[in-house]
């Protein structure tokens, strides 16, 4: 199976996805540890590593689909003043991923592309897991994640 341009297109939205998380979520986490806030900084922080994982996943296969990979633009950052604010920000980045991430795998199935549908469902159990923890850090009757 030959990959179409669109592939490289979708793989490359959702990189841009990851390469803006992977700054709001380091630079949330720095502000967090900054404010003593150190449990919050470090899931954050974590946050963080997994994006650039994700990232260097789709990364690795856009080229082996022989397409450039885009690391040149982000999405606009939105850096929260508290520690509600900021998870409220990156759980809406994390839900645009998501939808970023559906679209693409949704595509490459109906391409019959399986490497790349398997490298994106990895990649979206993983982010639907960040979300599910976002969401409970975001609600204190659940118990966290971090």
């Amino acid at each position: 199976m030959i990959p179409d341009s669109e592939t490289i297109v979708r793989l490359n939205a959702v990189l841009k996805a990851k390469l803006t998380g992977i700054n709001q979520y380091f630079l949330h986490a720095r502000l967090l540890k900054h404010r003593g806030e150190v449990r919050l900084a470090d899931y954050e922080y974590k946050a963080s590593l997994g994006a650039m994982k994700h990232a260097d996943m789709l990364v690795e296969q856009v080229l082996s689909l022989g397409g450039a990979p885009s690391l040149q633009e982000l999405d606009r950052l939105s850096i929260g003043d508290t520690a509600p604010a900021m998870l409220e920000s990156d759980l809406a980045l994390a839900e645009h991923a998501l939808t970023q991430i559906e679209t693409a795998l949704a595509h490459c199935e109906s391409r019959e592309d399986s490497g790349t549908a398997a490298v994106l469902a990895k990649i979206l159990d993983s982010q639907r897991e960040h979300i599910a923890c976002l969401h409970k850090e975001l609600n204190p009757l659940i118990k966290d994640c971090a």
